[in-house]
């Protein structure tokens, strides 16, 4: 290998590309990955301010609620960051 050719670090599953002459083509993936993880995040988002109201209003300990709803953002925030790490 010579120092000017690159390599390339994420190259694409061969299940993600797809011929022209097939017919067929894949939409790009990354223009709908971030639509995804958009959409997922307003899911998430909606989840934790609805059950945060909950804990507040009627759970019977709500002191208790302010670290289980610190717990469940860095748990559930952690594990976003690790779905997109492979992402480019």
């Amino acid at each position: 290998m010579k120092g000017s050719e690159k390599v390339d670090a994420f190259p694409t599953p061969s299940f993600f590309s797809a011929d022209a002459s097939s017919g067929f083509s894949l939409p790009n993936v990354s223009t709908i990955l971030p639509a995804v993880f958009a959409i997922v995040f307003c899911i998430w988002l909606m989840y934790t301010l609805v059950v945060a109201y909950h804990w507040f209003r009627y759970g019977h300990r709500s002191l208790l609620a302010v670290p289980v709803l610190a717990l469940h953002i860095v748990v559930s925030g952690t594990l976003m960051l690790l779905a997109t790490v492979g992402l480019k």
